[in-house]
């Protein structure tokens, strides 16, 4: 016990190197007198919730950018929806690098740097004399940017969090959901006032402002402040307690495969609005601004199925609850097929922004509660690493198959019935609880 309050002492006092052993206090079941301090874990998630609104913010403001940029570069909806596959691409398969990075030497320096290279790669951007250059610019400066800010937040929120993990996640990751709410509409106006470019410039100054000082804020462990996950006095007993099992570990088990698999699948179909819901929304005639506008009500979704899906997947399971939100996808692809009105693609999009955020929101959690926190941004980035296929073939399959057949309709269909495959394969795993058991032995509280 002396030890452990010894080394939580230690710890506090290095705060800029916090490591995943951190975690290693958090599991052994001990008491720490915490005082009337307030929990830090709060201060975390909304730390994490600024990263990553800007982030994102920046990131999905990018449909109100390609009529401006095909227009300008005289250049198709294929190779124009190729910036937003790079970046994608690039921020999720960064999660592998960006994720084992943030358990080795801290959330802080890697978010940082993240929001940096985004803020510099739009600017790049802005500075664009041909298409190519917005590939470096937003594509590489975007992606990478985003992929270094994105799993390390959601890393650390996980840590701080047991009992409440999905909560505080969707309280975190519902910063995605307000920026691509805002981004948009911000961007569109700076767009009608000035023009793209200058629009860029503004993101950026947005991004380096907020991203840096909101970067600054995250610590790893609730280790390293002397505290425990929750606020508790103790570490987390039964389900939300633990070991944790290493990366490898992880990938010799058949949850996180299906988990893995399932991602990839839905995540062809689900990056298409992302490039393409405002072209769509302009062929049926829309204003640029009314495009707009449906394109918001990913944002509006988001925030809410962020908020609501979190307490809602703690009381009935997060596993069958991310099975819904699948199914649901599935659903919604075939209605936005359908839609020809604004109303219509408006309840698309809020509908569509509502799946979309509980399932960024539940992903990480249901890996936490298979694999324990010890190693979670390692096993998030991996796991997101598969969801980078997906958004670079996504978009881009999409506008070649536009510019070919002059309709959007087979790659709605074909994310259709890809998320209903995902829906499938993510049942098949016994449930966290079940599976934690059958490997551990029942949780001791």
């Amino acid at each position: 016990m002396i030890v452990a309050d010894l080394r939580a002492s230690t710890q506090t006092d290095r705060r800029e190197g916090e490591t995943m052993a951190d975690s290693a206090i958090e599991l052994t079941g001990e008491r720490r007198e915490t005082g009337r301090r307030p929990f830090h874990g709060w201060y975390m998630v909304a730390a994490a919730f600024v990263v990553m609104m800007v982030g994102f913010g920046a990131a999905y403001s990018f449909p109100v950018f390609f009529e401006p940029l095909a227009s300008e570069f005289a250049a198709g909806r294929g190779d124009t929806s190729m910036i937003l596959s790079i970046s994608g691409f690039l921020y999720f398969f960064l999660g592998l690098w960006s994720g084992t990075a943030s358990d080795r030497i801290g959330a802080r320096p890697v978010v940082i740097f993240g929001t940096l290279v985004c803020a510099a790669g739009l600017l790049l951007a802005s500075r664009a004399e041909s298409l190519w250059q917005v590939y470096w610019g937003y594509g590489l400066g975007v992606g990478v940017g985003v992929g270094c800010m994105y799993v390390p937040a959601v890393g650390v929120v996980q840590r701080w969090f047991a009992r409440k993990r999905s909560t505080a996640s969707g309280l975190a990751i519902t910063g995605i959901g307000v920026g691509t709410f805002f981004g948009p509409l911000a961007a569109h106006e700076l767009i009608v006032v000035t023009d793209w470019r200058t629009a860029y410039v503004g993101l950026a100054v947005v991004v380096a402002v907020l991203g840096v000082a909101a970067g600054a804020v995250l610590v790893n462990s609730p280790a390293s402040r002397g505290q425990f996950p929750d606020g508790a006095d103790r570490a987390p007993g039964g389900a939300e307690g633990g070991p944790s099992l290493s990366v490898g570990e992880a990938r010799r088990t058949f949850p996180f495969w299906m988990i893995l698999v399932s991602a990839s699948a839905i995540s062809i179909g689900l990056f298409v609005p992302f490039g393409h819901l405002v072209p769509f929304a302009l062929d049926l005639g829309l204003s640029p601004a009314e495009a707009a506008t449906v394109f918001s009500g990913v944002g509006i979704g988001s925030i809410f199925g962020r908020m609501a899906l979190g307490p809602v997947a703690q009381a009935w399971g997060r596993q069958p609850v991310l099975a819904f939100l699948y199914l649901g996808l599935a659903i919604g692809f075939v209605g936005w097929n359908f839609a020809t009105t604004f109303i219509e693609l408006m309840t698309f999009s809020i509908a569509f922004g509502t799946l979309y955020g509980g399932f960024v929101a539940l992903s990480p959690t249901v890996l936490a509660d298979y694999f324990g926190v010890g190693h979670i941004g390692s096993i998030v980035g991996n796991v997101y690493a598969s969801v980078a296929l997906g958004a670079l073939l996504g978009p881009a399959i999409a506008g070649y198959l536009y510019d070919i057949f002059g309709t959007y309709q087979w790659p709605i269909m074909v994310g259709a019935i890809l998320c209903l495959i995902a829906a499938a394969l993510i049942v098949l795993p016994k449930s966290p609880t079940a599976w934690r058991e059958a490997r551990f032995g029942p949780a001791q509280d």
